[in-house]
């Protein structure tokens, strides 16, 4: 999924998490209605926030229709999370028993064809703007996971120093509604994550990860409030670059 392919903000907003689709001939991969609308199967709310957001920045947008459960496009291939037979206690009977062939052709058909459009999106974005683009992985998180409740509501990630976190962090911290953290709910794993390691990090691309409350974007207008927020501290992050 392709929004605002041709926007001119500096920022290229990705969404590995954006959809629940699942290939007909993998039905349901075992799991319930329920279960492929909740935060296992999909980053509740966060296509829908970052196409607001999109419009707001004059942003590319680019996200991964097809489920986490499937083949998550946010894990390097081969490890358990990539694939996984269970997600937060619920097991997925269609991941049990995958053989080499099958688990190339999910590879093959969905992991790859997306970060191959990411990595051609900021060879575009350099050209166009003289410089990379900011990568910005955008994730939304569960309230509770593991039978713990997060006390957190957005999270500002980056590995090491950042001035373009350091911003967002003040600036998001600034409207004084929401509990805004630096590098929570998680911290990025380099060893078995993707987008931001290879694509940011390993390309020598600058990266931002944000992380947000599904139950704040669960609605239209929690996504819209989030997006105007989310403008605020992006166009505060910006201006690192040019001052």
């Amino acid at each position: 999924m392709i929004a605002h392919e041709n926007g001119q903000s500096p920022f290229l907003l990705l969404c590995d998490h954006a959809g629940n689709a699942i290939p007909a001939k993998l039905g349901t991969l075992g799991v319930g209605p329920a279960d492929l609308e909740d935060h296992i199967a999909v980053d509740i709310g966060i296509f829908s926030t970052c196409h607001w957001l999109a419009h707001r920045l004059d942003a590319p947008l680019l996200g991964q229709s097809y489920s986490r459960l499937v083949i998550d496009c946010n894990r390097k291939p081969g490890i358990a999370t990539s694939m996984p037979i269970e997600s937060d206690g619920r097991k997925v009977p269609g991941n049990v028993d995958i053989n080499e062939a099958e688990r190339k052709q999910r590879i093959a058909e969905i992991f790859t064809p997306y970060h191959e459009a990411v990595a051609r999106m900021i060879q575009q974005r350099t050209i166009a703007l003289g410089r990379p683009p900011i990568l910005c992985a955008m994730h939304s998180f569960t309230r509770v996971f593991g039978g713990q409740t997060r006390d957190c509501d957005i999270g500002v990630i980056h590995g090491g120093t950042s001035a373009i976190a350091d911003r967002m962090l003040q600036r998001l911290q600034s409207f004084g509604e929401f509990r805004v953290g630096r590098n929570v709910p998680y911290v990025i794993d380099f060893q078995g994550d993707y987008t931001v390691p290879v694509h940011g990090a390993a390309g020598q691309v600058p990266y931002i990860e944000i992380e947000i409350c599904q139950d704040l974007i669960a609605s239209c207008s929690g996504q819209r409030k989030l997006a105007a927020m989310l403008e605020a501290a992006f166009r505060d992050a910006e201006t690192t670059l040019n001052g």
